[in-house]
């Protein structure tokens, strides 16, 4: 069993933009990686189209799952619109495409259950990555960026967590894996933050130093994010 999951969007392709900056290509990455983290606690081989912020086109993300002979794809995105007050949650699965919308009704189902958004529904669409791929296929529209409230629940790392762990239990759901909270809990015991680094992340996380969100503790660093909090540090000293 092979999950593919494309974050959306990526490198000079920032996706949708929320009214004070949010950018749709991180958040979807962020929700990516955290749903890889939890079906791999479950024995789930999971690639992902990215793990950074890179751009890859469409066909290229298509490619890599067809390629591979993945079981299912999953496209995860945040919605945007230019009516501001637009929210809530909605996934889409190719018409006709009968295990794409089992797939898409077991995500939506779970995800609405776990972030408690307005549910607006399952839909068909002829998007790119529902047409192209030949297994069955799901994008998630997560929320609305583009609605003030809604991008503050994207920044709320909370709140991505829920997001995640609602998509994650969709897919488990379908492949008839039951959801085990105690992997997820074994897993942050062994993969959390070591007792002796706990302090440090606590001050390099809280409000007054904010060089960090102090998420993903022990995933590997890019350079870009080296760099930011290298940069962000030097300010605080300048301060």
């Amino acid at each position: 069993m092979i999950i593919f999951i494309d974050p959306g969007h990526g490198g000079n392709d920032p996706g949708a933009i929320g009214p004070s900056g949010l950018k749709e290509k991180d958040v979807n990455l962020n929700i990516a990686t955290i749903v890889k983290g939890i079906l791999e606690n479950h024995n789930v081989d999971v690639r992902l189209t990215r793990n950074e912020d890179t751009k890859a086109e469409l066909a290229e993300r298509v490619n890599m799952a067809n390629n591979i002979n993945a079981d299912y794809f999953i496209s995860i995105h945040i919605n945007g619109y230019t009516n501001t007050s637009a929210f809530g949650t909605e996934t889409y699965a190719y018409p006709n495409s009968v295990r794409g919308i089992e797939l898409s009704k077991s995500i939506h189902r779970n995800l609405v259950a776990e972030i408690k958004l307005k549910n607006r529904g399952v839909k068909t669409s002829n998007f790119y990555v529902l047409r192209e791929t030949v297994m069955p296929a799901a994008l998630v529209e997560v929320a609305f960026i583009s609605n003030p409230v809604e991008e503050e629940l994207l920044k709320e790392k909370a709140f991505i967590n829920k997001a995640a762990l609602g998509i994650a239990k969709g897919i488990l759901e379908l492949i008839d894996i039951e959801y085990n909270e105690e992997n997820e809990n074994n897993q942050h015991a062994e993969g959390g933050i070591s007792d002796w680094a706990k302090t440090a992340m606590e001050w390099a996380a809280s409000n007054e130093v904010n060089i960090t969100d102090g998420s993903m503790p022990k995933e590997p660093i890019t350079l870009e994010r080296m760099i930011t909090i290298l940069y962000r540090y030097h300010k605080l000293k300048d301060s």
